[in-house]
Parts: C-alpha cells; structure tokens; sequence
C-alpha cells in the first residue's frame, strides 16, 4: 500500500465533506466525523493484512477522527491519524486551503479554485438511510477519476453555496449548489481505494472568529498535485 499516496486521498476526501443544523441562513458550529478506509479489493488484498496496515497507520480505533468548524465562508478541520494531529484551514481571502501537522511551522497550500479531477455530473440515487435519527437521500458525483454517493437531507445543515463560489476543489461547490446543505455521509470508491466517512455528533453554536485565524509559518509549500 502506497502510504503516502493512501493519506493524500484521505486529505482530499475529507476536504468534500460537512454536515450540519441550519443556524440562522448557515450552518455556525462544529462536526465530528468518523472517516473509515475500508478493503478495496478483498480478493486481492487478504482483509487481515489490511486491517493491520490500518492499525499501523490510524492506531488501534482503526479509523480517522475529524472535527469540522464552520462559519459562514470559512471552516477548519483537525484530524486525528494514530497520535498525530494535523490541521487544514480554508482563507477566503485567497482560496487557500493551509494544511499542516501540530507545532509545525509549514504548511502547504492548496489553491481551492483548481482540482486536476474534472467534474462531470451530479445523479440522483436512489439509495436512502437514517443517520442521526435523520432520514438522508443520496446522490452521486461523477467525475474523471471516479464517483462519490453523498447522503444528505436538505432540512437539515444548510448552506449558501454562493460563499463558495469557485471552489472546484472537492467539487465542494458543485455540491453545495446541488444540495444546499452538507452532507451527513460521503462514500468514495477508486483504484486501490475506499474510503466512507460518516457524522457522529455535532453541536450548532456560535463560533469565536479567532479560531479560524491561521497560524503565521516560516515556510509554504505548494502542494505539487493541484
């Protein structure tokens, strides 16, 4: 398994996410995730090696922890890996998404207006589930590397799509213009690759401006993919 490969699809799976409780027009508050990196191919990769790779790689709970804090254009997310923690920011003012580990003084950066996976289409599906005691529709994005069901309920978490407007990155605001909310569930499949994030508990409260302030770092360093 390709380590580094594995984590930068984490990186970029997790960006597409959110869910959350309408506070006035927006969502203003905080979500907990629980991001899985399941068995791609079980025929060819013996479940019990993949389960250890995973152990090595996200600790014995064998899954991701992700926060997300939301306030109107902005969010940040803190993502636990084994026992390390690392931190992702997005500026609106430059459309940068900073991301960087706990006391590090880099960070690289991700324009949000460029995403080498072209977008193609959004499907209706017909695939439906209860999270949350909330009754979620599904639909699907299609794109050049592959598809991803998302599961929301538009009476729920909404969002303005129009703050971010020019976020290709993620196809975030593809989605958001679709939905009009966030959603509560994101499955990914690709190539040697299967990833399923879902909510667990979530809070909508008001948010101190500072925390979404990003830290002054010695070094940046353009993400070479984007």
């Amino acid at each position: 398994m390709n380590i580094l490969k594995f984590k930068k699809q984490l990186v970029a799976f997790s960006l597409i996410l959110t869910c959350s409780l309408s506070f006035g027009q927006n969502f203003e508050g905080w979500i907990h995730y629980k991001l899985e990196a399941l068995n791609p191919n079980p025929e060819m990769i013996p479940d019990s090696t993949w389960q250890q790779g995973i152990r090595q790689q996200f600790g014995e709970k064998g899954y991701i922890v992700q926060k997300y804090f939301y306030k109107k254009d902005r969010y940040l997310s803190q993502m636990e890996i084994g026992t390390q923690k690392g931190f992702q920011a997005f500026n609106p003012k430059d459309k940068l998404l900073y991301s960087w580990e706990m006391n590090s003084d880099t960070a690289v950066t991700i324009d949000s207006r460029i995403y080498i996976d072209t977008f193609k289409e959004i499907i209706e599906s017909d695939k439906t589930a209860t999270i949350l005691g909330i009754p979620c529709k599904s639909i699907i994005v299609k794109s050049t590397m592959g598809e991803m069901t998302l599961w929301y309920n538009s009476d729920y978490f909404k969002m303005d799509a129009t703050l971010f407007k020019g976020h290709k990155y993620g196809h975030w605001y593809e989605i958001l213009k679709k939905i009009g909310c966030l959603p509560l569930k994101m499955e990914q499949k690709g190539f040697m690759s299967h990833t399923v994030q879902t909510i667990m508990e979530y809070k909508a409260e008001p948010l101190d401006d500072t925390l979404f302030a990003i830290p002054k770092f010695k070094e940046l360093i353009k993400n070479p993919v984007n």
